[in-house]
């Protein structure tokens, strides 16, 4: 090996000590606090109350299914003892404010996981943009969507192509996701306008009974009935993170629906989804560009609230992690990725996870 190889390889190695002695910016970097349990309401009766609980608990669970979870029954019906207050909203709405920690509690008492106030601030594009006239309607559906669902998002109309029309790289994508102070971007590009269902003729003129059949004439087939409308276009939705790309189609707000259940804590028990340490051994790291990737990647995986860095070796970083679900979530998450490929097993108490780091 030349003198000038090692030179370069030992001054990585002590750029990648130096790193080691600070906490990573893990992806709370880029989150914001939602008021959870802060939720428009009707009016003071106990059907308005116990309805905005139902909101609370989709918003602090960050799954929809909770509003009509049987467990939750007992905290919808109790909802007036959990009030703390009352408050006006931006637009003069009346809210209500719930006793946050009483209901985290509750939540955990019937084995439910609560999903953190912080979350990932996205950045979210419509591109093409929608007709003129269907932007506001677009954008009031996805603000109220996010709302719901408590994702905080910005619509910011941005060019996600080159010069050439072409779709620009994941890495100048989420570079502009981040200049924005978002951790992540949703793209949505609306269905085609030939695929909306064009209306039918209003005045049109009524159809002409069938003649009737000759004697021994074949039976003529029935008449067919008016054309059924078929399933409204889909939208395509794509979400870059630092870790990974995901696509999926649906409707307008399915790009809500499909980032938060990418983020928020899996249905099942609570104990599966508390925050654990956990230590992976990163192999493959030959430079800080990859230094930089790892971390970005490892801090972009939902869950992860906290990392440091353990001990550098050679090209090899062994990361402490704090992650909700632990170990489990770690190794579901890079075995997952095409950027890692695990090189020890994962068995329970096996001990640290190892992967090797394929750039690129």
């Amino acid at each position: 090996m030349s003198r000038r190889h090692t030179t370069a390889k030992t001054l990585v190695r002590e750029a990648l000590l130096l790193a080691a002695c600070a906490v990573l910016p893990a992806a709370a970097w880029a989150a914001r606090p939602v008021p959870v349990f802060q939720v428009d309401v009707a009016g003071q009766s106990v059907p308005a109350l116990q309805q905005a609980m139902r909101a609370a608990l989709v918003r602090a669970t960050g799954r929809r299914e909770s509003a009509t979870d049987p467990v939750f029954a007992g905290l919808i019906t109790d909802a007036p003892k959990y009030v703390r207050s009352y408050d006006r909203g931006p637009q003069g709405e009346m809210q209500v404010l719930f006793d946050s920690a009483a209901v985290d509690k509750a939540i955990a008492a019937v084995d439910r996981s609560v999903w953190g106030p912080d979350r990932p601030f996205t950045l979210v594009v419509l591109y093409p943009q929608p007709d003129q006239e269907d932007q506001p309607a677009d954008a009031a559906g996805l603000e109220q969507a996010a709302e719901e669902r408590g994702l905080p998002i910005s619509i910011v109309p941005l060019p996600v192509t080159d010069a050439s029309g072409n779709l620009l790289s994941r890495e100048a994508l989420l570079e502009m996701a981040h200049r924005y102070g978002a951790e992540q971007l949703l793209v949505g590009s609306p269905p085609p306008a030939a695929a909306v269902p064009a209306a039918g003729p209003v005045n049109a003129a009524p159809t002409a009974p069938p003649a009737a059949a000759q004697p021994g004439a074949a039976p003529s087939a029935p008449a067919a009935g008016p054309p059924q409308p078929g399933p409204p276009p889909a939208w395509q939705w794509k979400l870059y993170t630092d870790f990974t790309t995901q696509s999926w189609s649906g409707s307008l707000t399915a790009g809500i629906d499909g980032t938060v259940d990418s983020l928020a804590p899996p249905v099942g028990a609570a104990a599966a989804n508390v925050p654990g340490q956990t230590e992976v051994e990163i192999e493959g790291v030959s430079s800080l560009a990859d230094y930089a990737n790892i971390e970005l990647m490892l801090g972009a995986v939902p869950g992860v609230s906290a990392a440091n860095v353990r001990q550098v070796t050679g090209d090899s970083v062994l990361f402490d992690l704090t992650v909700r679900g632990g170990g489990a979530t770690i190794d579901r998450a890079l075995s997952g990725s095409s950027s890692f490929t695990r090189v020890s097993p994962a068995a329970p108490g096996a001990g640290t996870l190892v992967y090797r780091y394929r750039p690129g």
